[in-house]
């Protein structure tokens, strides 16, 4: 199998619901890409481990613009039935130039078995 080309961004309704997307499977090492539109200060993701190793999600440092925030940022999310909700996150730190996030599936051995979701929470009303 191999990882989808980009990770899909769920958008949440204000005053509403939305019912829960499908999951997308991260089976092997290496970055997906997350349109960002330049903005995350209203995104989470939400990672399910089920492989027998831990696995880190790391978002990769941003270029747009170069900023003083530009950092890595990981996240280990603990082997078999580990969960972790990361975000929001500061744009400044982490979105390209092309307006993506990288995120990056690092697990400690063998293959990462991760369900992702991505939800971008409405402007407040």
């Amino acid at each position: 199998m191999a990882n989808p080309a980009n990770l899909i961004v769920n958008a949440c309704v204000a005053n509403g619901s939305i019912a829960q997307p499908a999951a997308q499977t991260i089976d092997t090492a290496g970055t997906v890409p997350m349109p960002a539109g330049h903005s995350m200060d209203r995104m989470i993701i939400e990672v399910v481990n089920s492989a027998a190793q831990n696995c880190d999600v790391v978002l990769k440092a941003g270029t747009r613009p170069p900023s003083l925030l530009a950092a890595d940022m990981t996240t280990t999310v603990v082997a078999t039935t580990g969960k972790a909700i990361i975000g929001p996150f500061e744009s400044g730190r982490f979105v390209q130039a092309d307006g993506t996030v990288n995120v990056q599936f690092n697990p400690v051995s063998g293959s990462p078995n991760l369900a992702i979701r991505v939800y971008k929470l409405p402007k407040q009303i």
